[in-house]
């Protein structure tokens, strides 16, 4: 067991930051079709735009932001 101190809070070391980045960034591509989804005022529409954001976060970013942030080997190598 390696006992690691890290800082009270710190983005670099948390990897939802950048997973909250890459969906804000995603709405900013996107802005037409996102006003346009939430102007509908309906919940399917809701569900769709919140399916069509989430899905910008793919394992593989999730895997990297893990890496980026220090957290282990890539899987492949457990």
């Amino acid at each position: 067991v390696r006992l690691e101190y890290l800082p009270p809070y710190s983005p670099d070391f948390n990897p939802i930051e950048e997973a909250f980045s890459c969906v804000k960034s995603w709405i900013r591509r996107n802005d037409d079709w996102t006003r346009f989804q939430m102007g509908k005022g309906d919940a399917a529409a809701a569900q769709a735009l919140i399916y069509a954001t989430l899905s910008a976060v793919t394992p593989a970013k999730a895997e990297g932001w893990f890496l980026h942030a220090g957290y282990g080997p890539p899987l492949e190598l457990i």
